[in-house]
Order: structure tokens, then C-alpha cells, then sequence
């Protein structure tokens, strides 16, 4: 390397260590120089009629294109003005869009619709069909069919933010006898100093430059609006130039340079969100999520309209009680620590109220006459034995059962214990979810196995019935011998425990299949 190369190259270090120093030294002096040089390049762009930076003042210019925005999109401003609620916004792009197929199929969903036929169709059949629709309508929502909805979406709502911008308050800045929404004539703007609106050019950043989108399809949503409201809020036309200024606007950094040179902060870079929300995705899941709850809700209410009506045929009342522990207050501090919960406290206390008050007393009847007494073949009243010496093992195991969940009973102690544990220890929350799911499969258990021992029972009451009105009786030979056991004829004791039994077993069902 030559000696002037050497010289030129030690130079160029120097003056570069000295500058860095100098910079270093003196952030004031380097921050007055990035202004300048901001400064500069702003006078070359074309909006540089906007801000004075040797006063520090945003000019009438500035204000005039901001009265052209406000002007334009006033209409845009009433609308939305008046339709405040996003919801209902969203319920006009959802209908706008929905297929031939889907409006057809959203009628099935409102709740009139689904009660009406809730009285038609057996719950479990409207539930399948309504969960079929549902699927059928979501499909229709997929690929490029949502996307350009997701679009359409998109777009109202950049639109929304733009014309809802607050151009009166920020124009009244400029000229405070300004009247809202009056166009007539030119109105005159005085300059301001740039601190008095240098948040409101920030908030304007923020609701004009995701206009520039070039993704956004503009022409769907003005068709939207064209159909829906009969008219267009902003002239496509005007709204073409709007965006093809804000996008100069952005190209030149215009707005970035005037806050810099305003807030004396070269650093500054604006910043704004371009992503909007989905709108199918809450508004499916939210439908789904509301039309199955309703249907479950009146399956529930039918349930317990059967159940209480059924009940009222067997014990007199909707809500016979029996049990003391399993019940389902029990759940209230289940639920407090989201903790599993008890699932048949309801069924187990009609089961054992049942168990007592007529196995023990109407159907101990009939088995101590009827089949102790009775003269038939033994292999055609064991299994009626049987099952009744079930039943009675099962209301006894019952009363067992309900007591271990008393504070002082073996199932209730250890929850009683584990409980306050369950907030920094997860075994304990293992260790109760067991506990509670053991007990639900021993509850379902006796529902189970007491159901088909009932049913037993009521085939084989069913088959007496019918022997006992034959002329000539096949299975019993001493009916006339056993009716002097009974105060009442005995066909009528008979289909009495039947009809009894029969009811009790529907009432069943509807639990275990619930939970199947």
C-alpha cells in the first residue's frame, strides 16, 4: 500500500473516531442536525405546504385536505353515527352473505323454530338434525367463499374507523366557528402551532394509513352498502382519490416527518394495526355454541317435565326425598373449586324412595303372597326371587352409600379433608376427581342393576296378570286361595305394581341414557 494510501486511509479513522466522539458527546448538536436534514427533505416533498418548521406551525393546508376527508365521508359519519352497535353491524355483513341454503337453514336455528318443533320431533331426533344443519351451514363458510367474506368484513371496518375519525373536533382547532356538517361556501383555516394537533395527526395515522391495504377488495363493500342502505356513504369515486392521497401521503413520510419535526423527535416512526378480527369464526362458533345449548336446555326441561310428572304418578310429588349426603347441594363446593361433581343425586333418590316405599311395601306384598304362597313352577318365580332379593341388597347398600358421603363417613371425611389442599396441591384434585368418579360409577351402578331387576319383576307381574285372567290359569294354581291375602282384588293390586313399576323404570332410562 502507497504512503498517500496509507495517509488517506489514517485520516478517514481520525475524522471517523472524532465524529463518533463529537456525536457521543453531543446528543443536542446531533439532534438538532437529524432535524435539519428532516427538514430538508420534507421541503422536497409535495405536501411540504403543510408544516413551517422555522415556526414550528401546521398550515391551512393542511387543514383544507383534512375538510375535503371530513366532507367526503360525512354521510359515511351519520351512518355510522347511528348504528353504533358493532353487533348489529355484524348481524347486516352476515345476512348480506349468507347463501340461499344458509338463510333457509338460520331459520331452523331461531328459538321459536327450534321450541315449535321441539313439539313435534322426540328431542333426541331434533338434536341429531339440528347438529347435522349446523355443520351443513359452517361448510358453506369455508375456503374462498370465507375469505372474501373475512374481506368484505375487513374493509367495512377500516372504512368504519376512517369516516368515524373526529375531523370536527380537530378542524375546530383551525377555525373555532366552524358548524358541524355545514359544507356551504369555503370555510377559512388559520395555522396552529403544530404541538396543539400533534396527537390528533397520530390518531389519524391510525385510521388512515390500513386504508392503503392493497389486499382490500373496495368495490365489495361498496356494493354492500349499495344494497343494504340503498345508497353509496362516500362516491367511489371520492374515496379512490382519498386513498391515492393517504398512500402519497405515506410514500413521502409526510405525516412521520411533521410529528418528528413537531415533537423534536427525529426518532419517531408511526406505527398502526392493519389486522382486523375474524367475523365468522365467533359468529359460528357463537350460533353453534347458542343452538345446541338451547336444545339442551328444553331436553332438560322436557327431562324434568317427564320426570316431575312421572313422579307425581308414583309418589304423589314432583320431589320425593330420601336421601341425605348425595345430593346435589353437595356439588356447591364442587363447583367453587372447578372440581368434578356428583351425576346422579337426583335419580339415586328417586330410586331409593321407590325401593322403600314400594318394594318394601306394595311388592313385599305381592312376593310374600304371590310367590311364597303361590302354587307355580319354582323355575318360573326364581328369577322374580331373585331380583327382588337384589333390591332389597341394593336399598340397603344405598342407605351405606349416602352415609359415606357425610361429613363424618368415609368418602365425605377424606373430601372434607382434601378440600382446602386442592389450591397449591394437584394430587389432592386427583385424588377427589377419583373419589367423586368412583362414586358416580357405583351410583349408576344401583340405578343399572336395580332397573333390570325391576324390569324382571314387571315381565314377570305381566305374565301373572295375564294367567291370572285365563279361565283356566296355567302358571298359578291357587289363585282364588291367595286373593283372601289381599284386601283388594288382586287384579287391580296387580296392574297397580305393573303400571307403578313400569313408570319407574321410564323414569330411569331417561338418566342412564343421559349419561350413556
Amino acid at each position: 500500500m502507497s504512503s498517500s494510501s496509507k495517509n488517506n486511509s489514517s485520516g478517514g479513522f481520525f475524522q471517523n473516531l472524532l465524529a463518533s466522539l463529537f456525536k457521543s458527546s453531543n446528543p443536542e448538536a446531533d439532534k438538532k442536525r437529524k432535524l435539519k436534514n428532516i427538514a430538508k427533505a420534507f421541503a422536497k416533498t409535495k405536501f411540504h405546504m403543510f408544516y413551517k418548521p422555522n415556526t414550528l406551525e401546521v398550515t391551512s393546508a393542511f387543514a383544507k385536505m383534512m375538510y375535503d376527508f371530513y366532507k367526503a365521508t360525512s354521510q359515511g359519519q351519520v351512518f355510522f353515527r347511528n348504528s353504533p352497535n358493532p353487533n348489529q353491524n355484524k348481524q347486516r355483513l352476515i345476512t348480506y352473505s349468507l347463501s340461499e341454503n344458509q338463510a333457509a337453514l338460520l331459520e331452523h336455528f331461531d328459538e321459536g323454530k327450534i321450541m315449535e318443533m321441539s313439539k313435534q320431533i322426540p328431542i333426541a331426533k331434533l338434536k341429531a338434525q339440528i347438529e347435522q344443519e349446523l355443520l351443513t351451514f359452517k361448510g358453506e363458510f369455508e375456503g374462498e367463499r370465507a375469505n372474501k367474506i373475512e374481506n368484505l368484513y375487513k374493509a367495512f371496518c377500516l372504512f368504519r374507523d376512517f369516516c368515524s375519525y373526529d375531523y370536527y373536533v380537530l378542524l375546530r382547532k383551525f377555525n373555532g366557528s366552524l358548524k358541524e356538517f355545514s359544507f356551504e361556501g369555503s370555510p377559512n383555516f388559520d395555522k396552529i402551532t403544530g404541538d396543539y394537533i400533534v396527537d390528533n395527526i397520530k390518531d389519524f395515522i391510525d385510521v388512515a394509513f390500513p386504508i392503503t391495504d392493497e389486499t382490500i377488495v373496495w368495490s365489495d363493500l361498496f356494493e354492500f352498502f349499495q344494497q343494504t342502505t340503498g345508497k353509496e356513504l362516500v362516491s367511489q369515486g371520492n374515496w379512490k382519490k382519498i386513498i391515492a392521497r393517504i398512500r402519497s401521503i405515506q410514500a413521502t413520510r409526510t405525516f412521520d416527518m411533521m410529528i418528528q419535526m413537531i415533537s423534536q423527535d427525529p426518532s419517531y416512526v408511526s406505527e398502526y394495526q392493519t389486522s382486523v378480527e375474524s367475523l365468522l369464526d365467533p359468529y359460528v362458533d357463537s350460533l353453534t355454541s347458542e343452538t345446541i345449548s338451547l336444545v339442551n336446555k328444553i331436553s332438560e326441561q322436557q327431562k324434568e317435565s317427564k320426570a316431575n310428572n312421572i313422579c307425581l304418578q308414583i309418589f304423589g310429588t314432583a320431589s320425593p326425598q330420601s336421601l341425605s349426603h348425595y345430593v346435589p347441594s353437595f356439588n356447591e363446593q364442587m363447583v367453587k373449586k372447578n372440581l368434578d361433581q356428583i351425576l346422579y343425586a337426583e335419580p339415586l333418590n328417586y330410586l331409593k324412595s321407590f325401593l322403600v316405599e314400594y318394594l318394601k311395601r306394595d311388592i313385599r306384598e305381592f312376593y310374600d303372597v304371590v310367590v311364597i304362597r303361590g302354587q307355580w313352577d319354582s323355575s318360573l318365580s326364581a328369577p322374580m326371587s331373585n331380583a327382588y332379593q337384589e333390591l332389597l341388597t341394593v336399598s340397603d347398600s344405598i342407605t351405606a352409600f349416602d352415609d359415606s358421603f357425610a361429613e363424618e363417613g368415609a368418602m365425605g371425611m377424606k373430601i372434607k379433608t382434601l378440600l382446602p389442599k386442592t389450591g397449591h396441591d394437584n394430587s389432592a384434585i386427583s385424588i377427589i376427581n377419583r373419589v367423586i368418579s368412583d362414586a358416580n360409577d357405583a351410583a349408576k351402578g344401583f340405578i343399572l342393576t336395580s332397573s333390570q331387576n325391576l324390569v324382571t319383576i314387571g315381565k314377570t307381574i305381566k305374565q301373572l296378570i295375564e294367567d291370572y285372567s285365563l279361565s283356566k290359569p296355567v302358571l298359578v294354581q291357587n289363585w282364588k286361595e291367595l286373593e283372601k291375602y289381599i284386601e283388594q282384588p288382586m287384579k287391580d293390586f296387580s296392574v297397580g305394581i305393573y303400571k307403578k313399576i313400569y313408570l319407574f323404570v321410564q323414569l330411569m332410562q331417561q338418566y342412564l341414557t343421559q349419561s350413556d
